[in-house]
């Protein structure tokens, strides 16, 4: 036991995240679960609106005294939306490269959160969006995406990255597009605004967007990364 604690505390924050989720995934995702449906409920009784869409930005420079952001745009452009009896949520208090404690308690609740159906949506950096891929945190897009969409982007220029998983049942190993690079988005390059009147930009490298595979509102999330693919 000894041996196994001394080994813990000299992994990095990501290595301590891997190792938690890979042994407590079940308790963990449980207990969000669990957590999520009493705040969900207290939050319903406070609000009174659903949210039909909730995006993470991990590692972004997005604040919480952001005006003008990503999904003000969006919730423009999404069809159908009404934002009298709706509401969207943009989340980006997660970082996993704090040099601290706060990296791997972040990564904990945001695989429990993708394990619960919380979020939808994900923009990260490369290094980010490929270590959550990892944990099947993001869905093969060719499963969730319509055809015509799929097509548009498999046409262009842009970056796809791609995921292995292994099927524990058979052993075969699968390869699958998880996400997408839209920093040549024109909705990500005009960054945002803060409070002061200050324009920021989300991310100081390029970022990528990817869906959750037990997402509660696919059609949401399809029609974000159309919205990101489109401006």
């Amino acid at each position: 036991m000894k041996l196994v604690d001394e080994k813990f505390k000299d992994m990095s924050a990501k290595q301590k995240l891997s190792y938690i989720w890979y042994y407590y995934k079940v308790p963990i995702v449980l207990l969000f679960v669990l957590m999520f449906i009493v705040t969900d409920f207290i939050h319903g009784r406070l609000t009174a609106k659903p949210t039909v869409f909730r995006l993470a930005m991990i590692g972004s420079n997005a604040t919480e005294l952001m005006e003008d952001t990503l999904m003000d745009g969006f919730c423009h452009y999404c069809p159908g939306f009404d934002p009298d009896k709706e509401q969207m949520i943009l989340d980006a208090g997660f970082d996993l490269n704090d040099p601290g404690i706060g990296a791997y308690t972040a990564g904990t609740k945001l695989l429990a959160e993708y394990g619960a159906g919380n979020i939808d949506a994900t923009i990260a950096d490369k290094a980010d969006i490929t270590f959550l891929a990892e944990s099947q945190a993001f869905a093969d897009l060719t499963e969730i995406l319509p055809e015509d969409l799929m097509t548009e982007i498999r046409s262009s220029s842009t970056e796809i990255l791609y995921n292995k998983y292994e099927d524990p049942a058979t052993g075969e190993v699968h390869e699958y597009p998880f996400a997408v690079n839209i920093s040549g988005s024109r909705a990500i390059k005009q960054g945002f605004t803060e409070s002061t009147g200050e324009n920021k930009s989300y991310y100081n490298e390029d970022c990528y967007c990817a869906i959750s595979p037990n997402s509660d509102n696919p059609e949401n999330s399809i029609e974000f990364l159309r919205y990101l693919i489109s401006e």
